[in-house]
């Protein structure tokens, strides 16, 4: 496979897991946050339930987060050090980084990360609990915890969430380079 890659199985997620479990609220939290801005909830239409750690900025009110290269650490960054203690292990550089949940028959729908940000950024998951059909173009998967993959997020790509719990992954990005894995 070209546009899907698995790096590694049997990641032991369990540390990651109890962070979330121990900080429920930092579900959608952003949403509450003074000063930010969530796109249009009409046109950008998600099932999935996010904690981000680490969120895209903007310099002035009419840009968008996508064509933007700022990020800055989120408040739950600092409470969920398993999943920031594994990206610092693993990668020498992190950018936009959060939890992605689906329940049980979830979808997210295809579509492409567009915008000047992703034009320099690989893009990962790391399964954290469930099983989901992950698929990128013509191309498949099926992930299961403690996953951790690549994938080309420049082509239209979706998941289903195929399990009985709710699904969680880590998705995060990393500026581009030969060195990644």
């Amino acid at each position: 496979m070209k546009n899907i890659r698995i790096i590694k199985t049997g990641i032991n997620v369990s540390k990651i897991l109890k962070d979330l479990d121990n900080n429920p609220q930092d579900w959608n939290y952003q949403k509450d946050l003074s000063d930010s801005k969530v796109l249009d909830p009409h046109v950008y239409i998600t099932t999935a339930a996010v904690l981000q750690l680490v969120i895209g900025t903007i310099s002035h009110p009419d840009e968008y987060a996508f064509d933007s290269e700022g990020c800055i650490p989120a408040p739950a960054y600092y409470r969920h050090t398993a999943a920031i203690g594994f990206l610092k292990r693993h990668f020498k550089d992190f950018k936009r980084t959060g939890f992605l949940l689906l329940p049980p028959g979830g979808e997210t729908g295809a579509h492409i990360d567009f915008g000047k940000y992703y034009l320099t950024k690989d893009r990962y998951h790391l399964s954290i609990q469930g099983t989901y059909e992950y698929v990128v173009g013509d191309e498949k998967i099926i992930v299961e915890p403690g996953t951790l993959f690549w994938f080309n997020n420049k082509l239209e790509h979706s998941a289903k969430n195929i399990g009985n719990v709710n699904r969680i992954a880590l998705v995060f990005d990393v500026p581009h380079s030969k060195n990644n894995p």
